[in-house]
């Protein structure tokens, strides 16, 4: 993300084991109460929660709004029971599955970071088993990739995204297969309906570019915040 701010945006997840060290409540995670987390889980305000190592993590709607509506694609860090909650709802994403090289090589990181006593790590490392197991379930993750070298994994990454030859432009405006790609102003708008102009030369040319974007059929809620925009070319 730090390579790509305007492009992607990361949800903090809740959960409910206790933080870290030098971890930061709204940062990292959204420390909360069991109680509270089960409580909206049932109101229906979180996309996938799951039950792992005795505590409870979820990616609340709210979590995932807050970065779409910035105009972002949103980063889910979910375990495989996420991933299937995920890939069950309305959610369009692409499933990757980060492995380590070997199991032997993941208990070695495990240990080193001397965050958990031997009883967590033992419930750690059975969990991994289980979900590297599932990691080739049939529908569920669309790419695995394995972090043996990190900056080896983070290429891999961006050419799954088609992001290795893509680079952040501070203009407006961009340029894509050899053409300039319109930026749109609005230049008025309706409880349903935005009138946009395009900001390009083409003004300049003795041409005027309009677009009427639709939003009466909307439907509501993070993963289909977008879904059913209609946009049509105005004379």
């Amino acid at each position: 993300m730090k390579e790509y701010p305007t492009k992607f945006g990361f949800s903090v997840s809740h959960t409910t084991r206790a933080p870290r060290e030098k971890e930061i409540d709204g940062v990292h995670y959204h420390f909360t109460e069991r109680s509270k987390i089960e409580e909206e889980i049932s109101e229906g305000k979180f996309l996938e929660f799951a039950h792992v190592h005795g505590n409870v993590y979820g990616t609340s709607i709210e979590a995932v709004e807050s970065v779409t509506d910035e105009g972002k694609r949103c980063i889910l860090d979910i375990d495989v029971q996420g991933a299937r909650s995920v890939r069950a709802s309305s959610l369009e994403a692409i499933f990757i599955f980060v492995c380590p090289p070997s199991f032997e090589e993941l208990e070695k990181r495990l240990r080193a970071r001397g965050t958990e006593t031997e009883e967590q790590i033992q419930k750690r490392l059975r969990n991994a088993r289980a979900e590297l197991d599932q990691s080739n379930s049939p529908g569920l993750f669309d790419h695995l990739l394995v972090n043996d070298d990190l900056e080896a994994c983070y290429e891999n990454l961006k050419k799954l995204l088609s992001l290795d030859d893509d680079h952040e432009d501070s203009n407006d405006s961009f340029i894509k297969d050899g053409k300039e790609t319109a930026c749109y102003s609005i230049l008025s708008k309706t409880n349903s309906e935005f009138l946009l102009q395009s900001e390009t030369n083409e003004a300049e040319k003795g041409t005027t570019n309009l677009l009427s974007l639709h939003l009466s059929s909307l439907s509501g809620g993070a993963p289909g915040r977008t879904r059913g925009l209609k946009i049509s070319s105005v004379n």
